[in-house]
């Protein structure tokens, strides 16, 4: 790191820690340290039986986050990159498949309802909402599938809406800046007839492109985003919906080649839907809470291939370029009904029963060279050429049993009943323990348990020490399980078992007064039965189960607020994650004869096994803040071992250093322009590349700006 860096780091750790005169008590600061996402009951986060980050929107902005995966980029353990197409991809400890790069590790909702679909078992799409819009994040590093189910066994992340959190309040915000980035928002809210009425909506657009000189051209970045949101509540009922859709291109492409066919489109688009009805009643201190969910996505991707490799693997088919275009409409349907009971000898119980049903609706799948092949007459020719296969010999091919779509059968569904029961235990004053337990019977997989236990003592009014353990799951993706092998597309395969996790974490709070407080927490956590692709050799070529994997590390954050001027939040974590290659066999590249591979234990590839992260918003008058966000990560592992052997090089991505400066002037106590710098030193910002093919990563933007003009009425 420059000596410059540990200048500005040492400059406001300094007088972040100058005493305050103004010893007045923030509650609102008290109230956003509040959260429901461990217990699903509202708990002081130092006392919750896991580890809990709540993030306040407000603050974040300040300091120059103008989205969800820019927040999350900030907090100890995640890290954010995107797929050679521009998919987000949050890592959170170490934990990533290599070569996969859908299905989160995490659970993402919004306000609340569960968004990662069954088909990939991404969110990546929603990552990009704007952080105007949001009250706070909640964010749970560790297991939480005992509460939220398959998915969230790396963690679960709630994004609170103004909207979803009912706050009253009316606004407007529009933006300009780099890139020809455009975005307008607002929040809006009533009173009608005894309900309250919240809407909320914003429009973005860029004509991002970047340099890309591997390719001697540029990417394509050019998005247009729009989302609208509604909600109204009345004596414990409440509606909410929400549509967002997104268009953009697709970056670097598929495997990192800029479009062959300018003739062909190359963009990808998601469309997601939800709605939501819940009622919460009381009777005899019981409180029941009843939700009906539905949400709809659709996804379409239209992508081109490199044209020269495919003429020449595909000669007889005489096509210059491989072009394909694929669609698939997922519906998903849920009751959830959770019953809190009064409490009886300190145990503060509650238990749930529901039921998820998934269904691929629409499943549409064309690629040039199959549509070729198969038009082409020659099919059994062709079925017998084992020269003629697009990689390895062994992958299953498309023309062996063509069809024209991404998944078998047509019209897949996934059914999921569950139960689960958590008891909150006071067993003294000081000490809470925590117990939960869940039960998942999913239609084509089976049953999954998930564990959860938690120890809570406060040694005083400064000390807390938790002490956790807790097991998550996460069944198959319906690509991974059922995925056909077309061209470009890796088979899936229905015999895969859920990967499975087991955590243990033990974590000490610290909070000498009102201003300052230390939070340090070290985890382990073995998975088993990792879901992953092989593309190398012999193995068969799609998803597989890979041995166990295991991370371990340790976090560190550091909360500073006073009343007026300063707010400092600080973190940095540490972790070593590691999987197993299997054996394998692949052909040498200089002596051409099979090689047997041994079985391997490395490093996770393409993470930071150290980063720091900081944000500290001063406020030298009442109209007047000053904000910096700063982001270290270390250099990333190197890339698997079998991976240097076969194409030689080595490319892991340098360490960087990041800084965002943002001012905010207020004009008035209800309107305000913000500036904000991002990248302010111009640091030259990578990330790993596909497949490895570029040496050193693929280059992301330098600098670049933010105006943005907000009105409160």
């Amino acid at each position: 790191m420059k000596k410059s860096n540990f200048a500005i780091i040492i400059s406001i750790v300094t007088a972040s820690l100058l005493q305050a005169n103004d010893s007045d008590q923030d509650m609102e600061s008290l109230l956003n340290n509040v959260s429901s996402i461990a217990t699903k009951k509202s708990v002081n986060v130092d006392y919750m039986p896991s580890v809990v980050t709540v993030i306040d929107a407000e603050t974040f902005l300040d300091a120059g986050i103008q989205n969800i995966s820019q927040a999350l980029d900030m907090l100890p353990g995640f890290q954010e990159q995107i797929s050679p197409m521009g998919y987000t991809i949050s890592t959170v400890r170490g934990f990533k498949n290599p070569n996969a790069y859908f299905a989160d590790k995490v659970k993402i909702l919004v306000d609340g309802v569960p968004i990662n679909n069954e088909v990939t078992g991404t969110a990546s799409f929603y990552l990009d909402f704007p952080i105007q819009l949001v009250e706070k994040i909640e964010v749970l590093r560790g297991p939480a599938s005992t509460m939220y189910g398959g998915g969230a066994y790396y963690g679960a992340v709630n994004i609170i809406t103004k909207l979803g959190s009912e706050k009253k309040e009316n606004q407007l915000y529009v933006s300009g800046g780099s890139y020809g980035a455009i975005t307008a928002g607002t929040n809006l809210n009533t009173t009608k007839n005894g309900w309250d009425i919240f809407a909320d909506g914003y429009a973005y657009s860029n004509n991002k492109t970047l340099p890309f000189p591997e390719q001697n051209g540029y990417t394509n970045e050019a998005t247009k985003d729009y989302s609208v949101g509604f909600k109204a509540s009345k004596d414990g009922w409440k509606f909410l919906t929400r549509v967002k859709h997104e268009t953009a291109g697709n970056y670097y492409s598929f495997e990192g080649e800029l479009n062959p066919i300018p003739d062909k489109p190359e963009n990808h688009s998601n469309i997601y839907f939800l709605a939501q009805l819940s009622n919460k009643t009381s009777f005899d201190d019981y409180e029941l809470e009843t939700k009906v969910n539905y949400s709809h996505r659709d996804e379409s991707i239209n992508a081109n291939i490199a044209s020269a490799d495919t003429r020449t693997k595909f000669a007889d088919t005489r096509l210059n370029g491989f072009y394909t275009a694929m669609n698939i409409q997922e519906d998903n349907y849920g009751f959830e009904s959770t019953l809190t009971l009064p409490t009886i000898a300190s145990n503060d119980i509650l238990v749930g029963v529901g039921v998820n049903y998934d269904v691929v609706n629409t499943d549409n799948y064309f690629s040039s060279v199959e549509n070729a092949i198969v038009q082409s007459g020659n099919m059994t020719t062709l079925q017998n050429d084992t020269n003629f296969y697009y990689r390895e010999s062994n992958e299953p091919a498309y023309w062996l049993n063509p069809t024209a779509t991404t998944l078998l059968p047509k019209g897949i569904s996934r059914t999921n009943v569950y139960t689960y029961a958590q008891d909150l235990i006071s067993i003294t004053d000081k000490i809470d323990l925590i117990l939960g337990l869940r039960l998942d019977n999913i239609s084509d997989v089976g049953n999954e348990l998930s564990k959860r236990v938690g120890f809570v003592y406060r040694a005083n009014d400064t000390t807390t020490f938790k002490l956790l353990y807790g097991s998550s799951y996460r069944a198959p993706t319906l690509t991974e399980a059922y995925a056909l092998g077309h061209i470009n597309l890796r088979m899936g395969d229905s015999n895969l078992k859920p990967e499975e996790c087991n955590t243990y974490e033990a974590a000490v709070v610290y909070s000498p007064d009102f201003y300052n407080k230390f939070t340090l927490n070290f985890y382990y956590t073995e998975l088993h039965n990792a879901i992953d692709l092989e593309e190398l050799g012999n193995t068969p070529i799609g998803y597989t189960q890979y041995p166990d994997r295991a991370s371990k590390g340790v976090e560190f954050e550091y909360f500073f607020k006073t009343h007026t001027k300063h707010n400092l939040y600080l973190n940095a974590s540490y972790v070593n994650s590691t999987y197993i290659t299997p054996k394998d066999t692949y052909t040498d590249p200089v002596t051409h004869l099979d090689v047997v591979g041994p079985s391997i234990v490395e490093s996770m590839p393409d993470i930071s096994k150290f980063m720091a992260k900081a944000l500290y918003i001063y406020k030298p008058t009442p109209k007047l803040s000053l904000g910096t966000a700063w982001r270290y990560f270390s250099q990333t592992t190197s890339p698997r071992t079998v991976w240097v052997v076969l194409d030689g090089s080595d490319t892991p991505v340098k360490s960087t250093s990041i800084f965002d400066e943002t001012l905010t002037y207020h004009f008035t106590p209800t309107s305000k322009i913000q500036a904000t710098v991002k990248n302010i030193f111009n640091e030259q910002v990578m990330q790993p590349a596909y497949y490895y093919y570029v040496n050193g990563g693929i280059q992301r933007e330098g600098r670049n700006y933010m105006f943005t003009f907000t009105q409160k009425f």
